[in-house]
């Protein structure tokens, strides 16, 4: 076997290549795919970035231009802070709610309980985003809205009152933080159990003879056991949530006025409403700097259990 691999590393590059021909040639289509749509994009946007940019027209060589006027656009400017008014209760959200529901559904000690479970947390994901994101703005509906409805039946609110959820500055965010609740659906639940479905039996069984309570067996066992899953969500949730302007684009229009506004649908409303391409490429370039800013900061400040001592 030694002399096989020292003759394979004798062998020019290009003899090892045409060996494996085969391979390269059908790697070759994923290869150009992966070029076209996954790196072509954000290196064009960085490009045209310092260009007045007109996809069907001349294009402009401006420099710096576009990031000093995006640095003095109190639209923009406002909508840092309103990102992080979404992102902080948001991210939150999205790490320990399903990790609450794995370890209520881990704790059912009736197997064919807990499998209808996971199921049942598994189904939101056959509905479309937009979808639910539609039913919700039915839900928040001022005259006929299911959420209205609710309260003028338990008595909360008058017959006759007519509450804006989607329209008033102080109802507004909060109802957009509130969709999706019970926060519960998808794949998270499922990745948490599987991390706690691979904590050794025997451990828990002694920490429970050593009289430990369910919260001391949670923060002292699986909470360390479970690093690299909060990581994951912690890590992933910060760039998805910083990207994400779907409610906005979908139910408010950014408004009442400005408020909801965030950089990510600021730059969607420049591109494709203003026509201002190189302005919405340079907003693009500095969300890119500040999720890769963040993604550094959460990779060396959240370490966990286990991690620590290695």
């Amino acid at each position: 076997m030694k002399e096989n691999g020292s003759i394979l590393k004798k062998k020019p590059l290009y003899k090892r290549i045409w060996e494996a021909r085969i391979a390269y040639i059908l790697l070759l289509p994923l290869v150009v795919g992966l070029l076209i749509t996954s790196y072509y994009p954000p290196v064009s946007g960085f490009y045209h970035a310092f260009f007045d940019w007109n996809p069907t027209g001349v294009s402009k060589f401006v420099g710096l231009d576009n990031f000093k006027a995006i640095l003095t656009d109190k639209v923009f400017l406002n909508s840092i802070p309103t990102l992080f008014v979404f992102l902080i209760p948001r991210l939150a959200i999205s790490v320990i709610i399903p990790l609450v529901m794995a370890e209520l559904i881990f704790s059912v000690k009736n197997k064919k309980a807990e499998y209808r479970y996971r199921v049942a947390v598994l189904l939101p994901m056959v509905a479309p985003g937009m979808v639910t994101l539609l039913m919700w703005q039915k839900i928040y509906d001022a005259m006929n809205g299911l959420l209205t409805g609710i309260l003028k039946l338990t008595g909360l609110v008058g017959p006759d009152v007519i509450i804006d959820w989607l329209g008033s500055e102080k109802t507004v965010i909060a109802s957009l933080i509130f969709i999706n609740f019970p926060w519960i659906g998808g794949t998270a639940v499922l990745i948490y159990m599987a991390g706690l479905m691979n904590i050794s039996p025997e451990i828990i069984e002694s920490c429970r003879l050593e009289g430990c309570g369910i919260l001391r067996r949670i923060i002292k066992i699986d909470l360390p056991m479970l690093s690299g899953q909060l990581r994951y969500f912690l890590v992933f949730g910060l760039i998805g949530l910083v990207q994400d302007y779907n409610a906005q684009m979908v139910i408010t229009s950014g408004g009442p006025g400005y408020k909801t506004y965030v950089p990510g649908y600021y730059m969607y409303v420049k591109a494709f409403g203003a026509d201002m391409m190189g302005y919405a490429s340079a907003v693009g370039v500095l969300i890119f700097i500040s999720i890769f800013a963040l993604t550094v900061l959460a990779f060396k400040y959240t370490r966990f259990g286990t991690e620590e001592k290695s």
